[in-house]
């Protein structure tokens, strides 16, 4: 989706007040005074709070897809492309106490509104689609069942690798996890 500079602007502030304030704090008003536009001008962008939320999801979502496919487009070999697939989401942009506090909250809204969860799903499924990709063309006897289910492992350690890694910041435990999440892809 292309954006205005409004929108960017009005994204950004949405982002930093689900960040600071959670979901629940993210009216239109609130979003509009972060942002330093008008709430016509928010309303004009978008429709309503699920709109904006929607739209925050699929531009942290797209954030991360983007830094994923840019790293393994600076690797070659079918192993270093998973390799570099899996530890892409690791860097110290998607580290930080108030990124993980914005997907936590999104992961949550997902849950209890059908809008945000069918934005969720559309935008799952292309950096699911993407690793299991890179792991068919190394695990070429397996089924595309086995290989999403691979996937599934995977995705599960690496959200458990992300709040184990806002709790503590243990770099040693984060090392041993995406080793550990190396190993299924590739094991």
């Amino acid at each position: 989706m292309a954006t205005s500079d409004s929108q960017d602007q009005i994204l950004e502030a949405v982002m930093s007040v689900i960040m600071r304030e959670g979901v629940s704090g993210a009216s239109m008003r609130t979003v509009a005074e972060e942002a330093d536009v008008s709430v016509g001008l928010l309303s004009y962008h978008f429709d309503d709070k699920d709109s904006l939320i929607a739209a925050a999801y699929e531009r942290a979502a797209n954030r991360l897809l983007d830094v994923t496919t840019e790293a393994v487009a600076s690797v070659e070999g079918s192993e270093d492309r998973i390799q570099a697939w899996i530890r892409a989401p690791f860097i110290d942009e998607f580290l930080s106490a108030d990124y993980l506090g914005l997907r936590v909250s999104l992961w949550a809204v997902a849950r209890v509104n059908d809008k945000i969860a069918e934005v969720e799903q559309q935008l799952y499924g292309p950096y699911a689609d993407g690793l299991a990709d890179l792991i068919a063309e190394v695990r070429t006897q397996e089924s595309r069942a086995d290989i999403v289910d691979r996937v599934t492992d995977i995705l599960v350690v690496q959200n458990g690798l992300w709040l184990n890694h806002a709790r503590y910041a243990n770099l040693t435990d984060l090392e041993r996890g995406l080793k550990r999440c190396e190993a299924i892809a590739l094991g």
